[in-house]
């Protein structure tokens, strides 16, 4: 069993925080620095940096909340319609907080509508939204969802260069041909 006999799962934290193969607890006063923990590894640079740049381990700092992000669940990728109109749904979430407002756009962004969003179970829990979408003509389309948080930080169209490619929370987008 991966993590056994027991891991500690941190709501809203990376799962490089949910700690495997827990047999005891210690209270610290200090970052963790535990196995895997050091150097770069589940780091992020504090500041924006350019790609390539070899970034010095005193300018990472561990990453300790997930961004707002979501996920299109239905369609799936590359499904051909057979007619001009589509529900679509999906999950939403983010580390501290709750997702606020959910959009959806199949014209490449430049126009969003709004998709209707569950509350969630509980303070960590994934978010349900769904929303439907009418296409003016047949043709190639890409769906894109896009959330926002409660902090009003929505997820970027792209993300910073990291060393790793962590935190990886930019628009979710899904191609669809209707005929």
């Amino acid at each position: 069993m991966n993590g056994a006999p027991l891991r500690l799962v941190v709501p809203g934290w990376p799962g490089s925080c949910s700690q495997k193969w827990l047999t005891r607890i210690w209270l610290r006063d200090q970052v963790h620095d535990g196995a895997k923990m050091t150097g770069t590894s589940y780091r992020m640079p504090r500041f924006p940096v350019a790609p390539g740049t070899e970034v010095p381990e005193s300018d990472f700092e561990i990453i300790e909340a997930m961004p707002v992000k979501s996920l299109i669940t239905h369609p799936v990728d590359g499904m051909a319609l057979s007619r001009p109109a589509l529900d679509v749904r999906g999950h939403a979430w983010v580390g501290e907080g709750k997702v606020a407002q959910m959009h959806i756009s199949h014209d490449f962004g430049a126009t969003w509508q709004e998709a209707e969003l569950d509350e969630p179970a509980n303070p960590f829990a994934w978010q349900q939204w769904r929303g439907h979408i009418s296409f003016p003509e047949p043709g190639y389309y890409e769906i894109w969802a896009k959330a926002t948080d409660d902090r009003g930080i929505s997820q970027p169209f792209s993300i910073g260069w990291n060393p790793k490619g962590y935190l990886n929370n930019f628009y979710h987008r899904i191609a669809v041909t209707v005929a």
